[in-house]
């Protein structure tokens, strides 16, 4: 079965009936892999980062106390916020060309074969 999301992505339950995308263009899966963990780094980063800047306006910090800081449901909030909002950055070449190609009368087809 194929979904739709929201922000019209395309999910499959199925793992069989996935695109076989990047099968001819190893190179390109390889650096789409690199750039998603670096991704994941800088949100590791910057939520380390928010920590430090929240302890310090308390009045200062030390190892212990970011080891056992939990963000409250705020500062969740906002770190997802910016977490989604890079997340787009970084991949907006990507959806740009998926939006382009979901235009073409052939992928079009392709999607609803696949799909049945």
């Amino acid at each position: 079965m194929t979904e739709l999301d929201p922000e019209g992505l395309v999910f499959r339950d199925d793992p069989s009936k996935r695109s076989a995308f990047f099968a001819g263009q190893a190179d390109v899966g390889r650096l789409l892999g690199m750039i998603t963990a670096l991704t994941s780094e800088i949100a590791m980063l910057r939520a380390r980062l928010d920590t430090h800047e929240r302890l310090a306006a308390e009045g200062g910090f030390d190892r212990a106390k970011v080891e056992a800081y939990r963000p409250d449901a705020t500062a969740l909030a906002e770190r997802m916020t910016d977490d989604q909002a890079m997340i787009g950055r970084v991949f907006k070449p990507l959806s740009d060309e998926l939006d382009r190609l979901l235009e073409e009368p052939a992928v079009q087809k392709t999607l609803l074969e696949t799909h049945r």
